[in-house]
């Protein structure tokens, strides 16, 4: 088999993920909202009144610059259960997340290099991401941004190989892109799960 062969049935393998991933949100968010409606309903009115957009910004900020911090679409479905605007929430995360995505740039590109552990890391993801970063460069940005690649590794690994910024940023811009599909995918589970 060819690497171009190869490289299109891994695309492909990406795309079905990213169709799953998200089929298996909407499944997930309509199944709490069946069950468990009253208790999430209650956490985020706390959730919103106390943080508001201000914490999902920030919490957008931490998910995307430290790796297993809290996944993005807890933040999506405290905002949907808290009925906050759709426009502001995806922009407010968007935002967030690309912020979160250059520290994790610059994180790549000073420290990790200077540190045994922090090289290690990256060794260990490289071998999954590296052959993106290879074959699209600037269009691995973009896969990560929006699929199931993990964007924060990306980040530290592209900031790592010294990637212009002005590539990574223009890459993460299709956070918007992302967070928009999740954002209304989560919102059809949730209204028609209650």
């Amino acid at each position: 088999m060819s690497k171009e062969q190869e490289t299109s049935i891994k695309l492909r393998t990406l795309f079905f993920q990213t169709i799953l991933s998200i089929v298996i949100v909407l499944a997930i968010v309509f199944g709490l909202a069946y069950f468990f409606r009253k208790e999430l309903l209650g956490f985020s009115e706390h959730f919103v009144r106390i943080f508001g957009f201000l914490g999902l910004f920030i919490g957008m900020i931490l998910s995307d610059s430290l790796p297993a911090f809290v996944p993005p679409d807890a933040f999506l479905m405290l905002a949907i259960t808290g009925e906050m605007d759709p426009l502001k929430t995806i922009l407010s995360m968007s935002v967030g997340s690309i912020i979160g995505g250059t520290i994790a740039y610059y994180i790549g590109l000073y420290l990790i290099p200077r540190f045994h552990l922090g090289r290690q890391m990256v060794l260990h993801y490289e071998d999954k991401l590296l052959p993106y970063i290879r074959k699209y460069g600037f269009g691995a940005v973009v896969l990560s941004a929006l699929t199931p690649i993990p964007y924060s590794w990306m980040a530290y690994t592209v900031g790592t190989f010294k990637m212009p910024y002005r590539l990574f940023f223009l890459g993460s811009l299709f956070r918007f892109v992302r967070i928009s599909v999740y954002f209304y995918a989560m919102y059809i589970g949730w209204i028609t799960g209650g």
